[in-house]
């Protein structure tokens, strides 16, 4: 067996779309035995989160409700400099990726790409192989 795990991790899943949290934690417990979820809505409960939790690992949803990405990720990272932020965004433009990286997110996901990049992103935070996705039928 090759799989690398290494270390397991606390990540926390920002998006104000339950549906759409609920779909990226099930895709990620799917796909990485070690990595803890925690899910926020917004900004402000992210913080709340931080300050209750050690996190490694801050998803965020480049286009939350009430507070962009790049705000949300200076938030975060001004709250917890020592976390891994990761902006997930349906904009691809090479300004967002460089505003993102700007802002301290180490890594800038294009949604459309989720199932591919963000995984991969995962698998090298936390040094784990990942476990093919297979979507139900």
């Amino acid at each position: 067996m090759n799989a690398r795990y290494t270390r397991s991790a606390v990540a926390l899943v920002v998006n104000s779309h339950h549906a759409a949290r609920r779909a990226l934690c099930d895709r990620i417990t799917a796909s990485f035995a070690n990595i803890q979820l925690w899910e926020a809505a917004t900004i402000p409960d992210a913080l709340a989160v931080l300050d209750e939790l050690h996190i490694d690992i801050v998803l965020i949803d480049g286009e939350a409700s009430g507070i962009s990405g790049l705000k949300g990720t200076r938030a975060v990272l001004e709250r917890s400099p020592a976390v891994s932020v990761v902006i997930m965004s349906a904009f691809n433009e090479p300004a967002c990726r460089s505003a993102a990286s700007r802002a301290g997110a180490m890594a800038f996901v294009n949604k459309r790409s989720i199932n591919s990049e963000l995984m991969q992103v995962l698998a090298d935070l936390v040094g784990e192989r990942e476990v093919p996705f297979s979507p139900l039928s």
